[in-house]
C-alpha cells in the first residue's frame, strides 16, 4: 500500500472498519499513527461517510487529553488520516499490570477532562473504555477512536441503523444498549465502568447482566 508522503513501517492494529499503521511523515520526519479505511469498505458511501465524521471530529477537538489530528486526506481507493503515535500502550495493558489508587484518580481525572471538553462541543464519543486510552512516553493519557462519535443536536445523519447497538456492551450504559437517545451522561457511565475497572481488574457487569439491569 502507498500513501504518497508517508513511510509505513508496520501495522500498529486492526478493526471491522479501518487499519491502524505505524508510519513516518516524510516531509516532517516524524511518526505518526496512520489510519486507513479499508478499501473494500470504501465504496460503501455509509463507511466513507462515518470515517470522514470521525476525522471531522476529531479536528475539531483540540485538547491535550484528545488525540491530534494531523492530515486527513484520499489516495486512489484509501481514504486516510493521520494522527499522533503514542507509544505508552493502551490503559487495559496497564490495568493487567496494576494501577495505584493514585494514578486511576490522575487518569479518570484527565479523561473526565476531555470528556468534559468534547461535551461542550456537543460530541459524546459512545466508546470509551481501557483499549481507547492510550499513553504518551511521558505517561499522559489521551482519549483516542472517535468512530462512532455523535454530534448531539446537530448531528442529523443516521449512520446507525434504527434499533441496532453500537459500542462495547462492558462499558456501554443501559441506555446505550438499548438504543435509547444518548447525551453526554452516557460517556460519564462508561467512563465510571472504566474506573472500577482500573481499581479492580474487571468490569461490575458482564455483557448479559447490562442487558438486565437495562430493564430496571
Amino acid at each position: 500500500m502507498e500513501i504518497p508522503g508517508y513511510t509505513i513501517i508496520r501495522e500498529l492494529g486492526k478493526g471491522g472498519m479501518a487499519t491502524v499503521y505505524l508510519a513516518i511523515q516524510d516531509r516532517l520526519d516524524r511518526q505518526v499513527a496512520l489510519k486507513v479505511l479499508n478499501p473494500a469498505l470504501a465504496v460503501d458511501d455509509n463507511f466513507t461517510e462515518r470515517f470522514i465524521k470521525e476525522g471531522r471530529i476529531i479536528d475539531q477537538l483540540r485538547h491535550p487529553f484528545i488525540i491530534p489530528l494531523f492530515e486527513f486526506n484520499f489516495y486512489k481507493h484509501h481514504y486516510y488520516f493521520s494522527m499522533e503515535f503514542l507509544p505508552g500502550g493502551t490503559l487495559s495493558q496497564q490495568i493487567q499490570q496494576g494501577l495505584t489508587p493514585k494514578r486511576v484518580l490522575t487518569i479518570t481525572k484527565r479523561i473526565a477532562e476531555a470528556l468534559a471538553y468534547a461535551h461542550q462541543r456537543n460530541v459524546i464519543h459512545r466508546d470509551i473504555k481501557p483499549q481507547n486510552v492510550l499513553f504518551r512516553q511521558d505517561g499522559t493519557p489521551v482519549l483516542s477512536d472517535f468512530g462512532i462519535a455523535k454530534v448531539m443536536d446537530t448531528d442529523a445523519t443516521n449512520l446507525t441503523a434504527l434499533g441496532s447497538i453500537i459500542g462495547s456492551l462492558h462499558y456501554m450504559s443501559p441506555e446505550q444498549a438499548t438504543s435509547k437517545p444518548l447525551d453526554a451522561r452516557s460517556d460519564l457511565y462508561s467512563l465510571g465502568v472504566v474506573f472500577y475497572e482500573m481499581l479492580t481488574k474487571k468490569t461490575p457487569y458482564q455483557a448479559n447482566d447490562i442487558f438486565r439491569f437495562s430493564q430496571i
